[in-house]
């Protein structure tokens, strides 16, 4: 029979090893369920933005928190989980691919998955030049051509600080008229090395060893043209996958987790932290900082809890 942990991480972003991190100095039995080591940082070729981490590449800084995790006492366990419901008694039953655990309190840190085209070259290059997000690694497009690709504000803001950095940045939308905000809109149209491809679809990401251009569709003509750039920033929004939870809690219109500044849902007994709640910008170090807060607001929960009403 599976022990019975303190916390059940779910999720091994930067929100989810920072978590048990912090449970595990806390000594809580900690089991950290996830379906990789480091979530997002895999998809992100060079980190310079993490405090204290001079490693640059994003597998390098999720190995190291994997290990230090695991230094404090976290489980990790590969494994996809399908639900999560409350147990018997107290606790919860988090069900999963690898299994079926209980744990006293949850910690959700699933995070969010970016959309993809769905193109060719685009698996392939991911890290050679494909990026899924401009502020991330838009230090990387200095004196550079590049392209971005979407129509919502997160792209429209993406073009405007690419901007600051690339020689030239071509915004392509498939569809004739951007979704974001009028004002972002404006301000995109008057910078002087933004050019804008609308009506316009990404069939391929070409290049062999790193991005060398793009085969562009007009939708209206079905003309196919290729376009040489040298990077590629994806931007058409996040998916948040929370179909194993959301019974449990509150989500707001995007369907992600809302919390207060410390990390808890309306749920008792589960928190919260990283891409998977409301939290405006999905930087590692913010997912980091918010997973520490849900860990210690999970200890405090749990040092609340009279030990007479739990048998273990």
């Amino acid at each position: 029979m599976s022990p019975i942990y303190d916390v059940i991480v779910v999720g091994g972003g930067p929100a989810g090893l920072t978590a048990a991190i912090y449970a595990g100095r806390k000594l809580l039995k900690t089991l950290v369920l996830t379906q990789d080591i480091g979530g997002q940082l895999l998809l992100t070729a060079y980190i310079e933005n993490f405090p204290g981490y001079t490693g640059y590449i994003g597998m390098g800084l999720a190995e190291t928190m994997g290990e230090q995790a695991k230094r404090f006492g976290a489980d990790i366990v590969i494994g996809e989980v399908t639900r999560i419901d409350k147990a018997d008694g107290c606790g919860f039953r988090v069900s999963s691919s690898a299994g079926d655990f209980e744990g006293r309190a949850v910690i959700v840190t699933g995070g969010s998955v970016h959309r993809k085209l769905g193109v060719p070259g685009e698996e392939r290059l991911l890290g050679r030049g494909v990026s899924v997000c401009a502020t991330c690694d838009g230090p990387f497009a200095k004196g550079r051509t590049v392209a971005l690709i979407g129509g919502g504000n997160a792209a429209l803001q993406g073009a405007v600080f690419l901007s600051k950095l690339a020689s030239k940045v071509y915004v392509i939308h498939r569809r004739d008229q951007f979704r974001g905000d009028g004002v972002l809109v404006d301000e995109v149209g008057c910078l002087k090395n933004v050019e804008m491809r609308l009506g316009t679809t990404v069939t391929e990401i070409t290049g062999e060893k790193k991005v060398e251009g793009l085969r562009l569709k007009d939708a209206k003509t079905g003309e196919v043209t290729d376009l040489k750039v040298e990077m590629v920033f994806i931007e058409i929004g996040r998916d948040v996958k929370l179909d194993y939870a959301k019974h449990l809690f509150t989500t707001n219109s995007h369907g992600q987790v809302v919390t207060d500044k410390e990390g808890r849902t309306s749920c008792e007994g589960i928190f919260a932290a990283g891409d998977v709640t409301d939290l405006p910008w999905g930087q590692a170090v913010i997912a980091a900082g918010a997973g520490a807060t849900a860990a210690l607001s999970a200890y405090e929960y749990l040092q609340r809890r009279k030990p007479a009403s739990c048998r273990y």
